[in-house]
């Protein structure tokens, strides 16, 4: 053993004969000598012979989990930082950089809690109560595993590591006077740096460490002087990562708190920390803390960007065309307002997010924009005084959420009025809209049917009013508002349901006729012309959807295999095969929504069974007739045409 710490040893156990001293050797604790054997048998790890002394040793990393036995078993522990031994086992006396890292006794002492107090360096300023809780009852079924870490401070021991700890052992001692009133406590002489630095290394490691709490934390650690590449190295953390979590300690208190509580998520905070506190109170004022407190879903990016989209009127997220003029007499491109067109010579001094900056032009643009939308629907706009119509385009308005920021709102209304337009609330016409796209094909035909009708709805967003074109679904049940109006719609779309349902169901007992035929009493001779077209359709059905594209007929339904052996050794029965391919095809389920495979019922059907079609047909053409009279009465007496239109006076 080297020759110093034999000495420093053996002094030590000269003032502290029932201490265990533990010495820190590179990655290890030891206790050598005496204390081995004692060491050895509490944690229950070998003893080995260095150079003829014992020596009990464990990893740095396992003194959490063996100090606090080694305090329960009642001995006082005492933990010195040493360098290794010298190479080749020397008794060489220490060096001068030796010397000047000489060991520290870190001895664990009990202290009364009111002798401590938290610090307010420490960076972690939430603390759970209910985690303090749990940790509390751990405490007082298990004893305090790790003791806290304290240091001199004004006459009291200020706490540099273990604030939680010290708190559960604090809320045990208020549930029970019979609780000990001293924790147990590692001292360490300290200045307020290297506290500051372990408070904040201790804090940054925990799993839960909150945003605000790593942003004053790495703000801190820049303040004493380390670089972000010096903070990134030591936590593991990207350059970009650091740098972003210290804008954030740029935030107001209040908005810090919003973080903390869950009420606005971390990627608003990062675009908000970066705009000045003149803007951040305008934040504010936007969102109040009762508002924000009571809502269910959190601030999150977008309505942050939204915010300073309309803070600072980028040109990039405009509502208009860039090729829009309106009231400006000109692009935003070529506008004299746009930042952008700074007279720079250097491009990389040029602003490349371009913004407008007179807010009075802004708005008047953004108001001729809006009147332009209206002015675009004006040949389908229904007017003021008259009633729904098939094919026309109902204004609804509606203020919404933002109708407080939205000063456009009722100056667009009076436009509307102006010229004569009809303005409607959704609530008398209209259940729900429809969420498909309006070049979607479904949308379309929702739209020949009657079933949605087209409406250009004036809203009120978070950047000002919005005009939306949305296709809404007629309430089933009539208003006081628009009683006939939406019974006229909503027959029409009865009446061409029915006619649709007819072809259907049509083609299902034309089906069932080819279904009950018997396939082996089909003729054998060659198909007829009639035949042959049917024949060609349904295999042209067959083919593969490239060929069909090309062909521009894609629209098919079904799919079939080939029993390509059987027909090569069966060649004298093709007629009699094509003729019960054809039956089972327009026999099969899915006719009734196909129109080319409809109208070959009717061809072949003439052909194999004209008597029991025609009756079919007729039967079929009754009822629907019976049903479309007593609608056709109806829509006359409401003023309105099948096609819904209105009919001339």
């Amino acid at each position: 053993m080297n020759a110093k710490i034999k000495k420093q040893f053996d002094e030590m156990k000269a003032k502290h004969p029932d201490t265990l001293l533990l010495f820190r050797s590179g990655n290890f604790y030891e206790a050598i000598a005496e204390d081995a054997a004692v060491v050895a048998d509490l944690l229950g790890i070998i003893i080995t012979d260095r150079k003829g002394e014992k020596v009990a040793a464990f990893p740095a990393h396992a003194l959490d989990e063996y100090l606090p036995k080694l305090v329960r078993s009642g001995r006082r522990v005492a933990m010195c930082d040493q360098l290794k031994e010298p190479e080749h086992g020397t008794d060489e006396p220490a060096t001068a950089s030796q010397t000047s890292n000489s060991s520290t006794m870190q001895e664990v002492k009990n202290f009364p809690t009111w002798e401590i107090k938290p610090s307010p360096m420490n960076p972690r300023k939430t603390f759970d109560e209910e985690a303090i809780k749990e940790l509390a009852a751990s405490i007082r079924q298990h004893g305090l595993l790790q003791p806290i870490t304290v240091r001199p401070k004004d006459g009291m021991y200020e706490i540099v590591m273990g604030e939680r700890r010290y708190r559960a052992y604090c809320l045990n001692q208020q549930q029970s006077t019979k609780y000990p009133t001293a924790i147990p406590c590692i001292v360490r002489e300290m200045t307020d740096e290297e506290a500051l630095d372990a408070m904040i290394t201790e804090n940054l490691q925990r799993k839960d460490v909150d945003p605000m709490e790593e942003a004053f934390a790495f703000g801190q650690l820049l303040k004493t002087g380390k670089t972000i590449e010096q903070i990134a190295d030591r936590f593991g953390k990207s350059k970009r990562f650091i740098q972003e979590r210290i804008k954030l300690d740029n935030l107001l208190p209040e908005l810090k708190s919003w973080v903390t509580k869950g009420w606005m998520n971390i990627g608003a905070a990062m675009h908000i920390c970066k705009l000045t506190e003149e803007e951040q109170r305008q934040f504010l004022d936007e969102y109040t803390e009762e508002e924000v407190g009571d809502d269910t879903d959190p601030i999150t990016k977008q309505d942050a960007e939204d915010f300073t989209d309309d803070l600072f009127m980028k040109i990039e997220r405009s509502d208009w065309h860039r090729s829009f003029e309106g009231s400006c007499k000109t692009t935003c491109e070529k506008c004299p307002f746009n930042n952008a067109n700074v007279g720079c010579l250097f491009y990389e001094m040029k602003p490349h997010d371009a913004t407008c900056t007179n807010r009075e032009r802004w708005d008047n643009k953004r108001a001729s924009w809006l009147h332009q939308l209206i002015d675009d629907n004006a040949s389908s706009l229904i007017m003021e005084g008259e009633s729904l119509e098939t094919g026309k385009t109902l204004i609804v308005a509606e203020p919404g959420y933002y109708a407080d920021r939205c000063a456009d709102f009722e100056p667009l209304l009076q436009y509307v009025r102006d010229k004569g337009y009809k303005i409607a609330k959704q609530e008398d016409y209209f259940e729900r809209f429809s969420h498909y796209r309006e070049d979607d094909e479904r949308l379309q035909e929702k739209l020949a049917n009657n079933e949605v009708y087209r409406c250009l709805c004036i809203n009120t967003g978070y950047r000002g009013t919005e005009i939306n074109v949305r296709y809404y679904e007629f309430k089933k049940s009539n208003t006081e508002e628009s009683g006939e109006e939406v019974e006229a719609m909503n027959l029409v779309n009865e009446y061409k349901e029915n006619e649709r349902k007819n072809i259907s169901n049509t083609a299902v007992k034309l089906r069932d006729l080819l279904k009950n035929m018997e396939p082996g009493e089909l003729p054998t001779e060659p198909l007829t012309q009639t035949e042959s077209l049917v024949l060609m359709t349904l295999i042209l059905c067959k083919c593969s959807y490239k060929f069909r594209s090309a062909l521009d007929v894609t629209t098919v339904y079904g799919s079939d295999a080939k029993v390509l052996d059987y027909a090569k050794s069966h060649t004298e029965q093709v007629h009699q095969i094509c003729r019960d391919f054809i039956r089972e095809e327009l026999g099969s389920t899915g006719v009734e929504y196909n129109a080319d495979l409809q109208e070959c019922q009717r061809l072949l059907l003439d052909e194999w069974a004209k008597e029991a079609t025609e009756e079919v047909v007729t039967d079929m053409a009754a009822k629907l007739a019976k049903k479309q009279t007593k609608i056709e009465e109806r829509l006359t007496a409401l003023g309105y045409n099948t096609d819904g239109t209105k009919m001339e006076s």
